[in-house]
């Protein structure tokens, strides 16, 4: 997220900008992800944006990019009861600081997050769980 050429963009300062976000954020609009650094970045701006509810991309009338909407879903259910944080290193999300999860097909493979503990996939187009690949579905129950 580049918080300088989306000001720059809207023609609004980059406070304003921010403080627009986070409105949006508590209004339940768009989930804020920021890495899982502790650093001053995370004081400043998202990592990643993604809608909140996973039913508004549909609307947005703009073509649609399935892994967007699969990442979108994992976020809106899992922030529910949890802290998801961007993964800028490897895999997709860390959830509460200690599980990694990869958002993928069912061909996605284990390339990205092989060497780290606690790492999964969660993958559409499987009915059941098969080792550490898991169907995306399964964290609709945790809503």
């Amino acid at each position: 997220m580049n918080i300088a050429k989306l000001s720059s963009y809207l023609e609004i300062n980059k406070t304003t900008v921010l403080s627009y976000l986070s409105f949006m954020h508590r209004a339940e609009l768009v989930n804020l992800l920021y890495t899982d650094n502790k650093s001053v970045t995370k004081m400043q701006k998202p990592d990643k944006i993604y809608i909140h509810n996973p039913n508004m991309l549909c609307t947005l009338g703009t073509q649609m990019n399935i892994g967007t909407l699969r990442e979108c879903f994992v976020v809106n259910q899992l922030s529910h009861n949890h802290t998801v944080e961007y993964s800028k290193a490897n895999g997709d999300f860390k959830v509460d600081g200690k599980i990694t999860f990869e958002v993928g097909s069912k061909e996605k493979t284990f390339e990205q997050i092989a060497d780290i503990p606690d790492s999964y996939i969660l993958a559409d187009s499987m009915e059941y769980p098969i080792g550490k690949k898991l169907p995306l579905w399964l964290v609709g129950f945790l809503y």
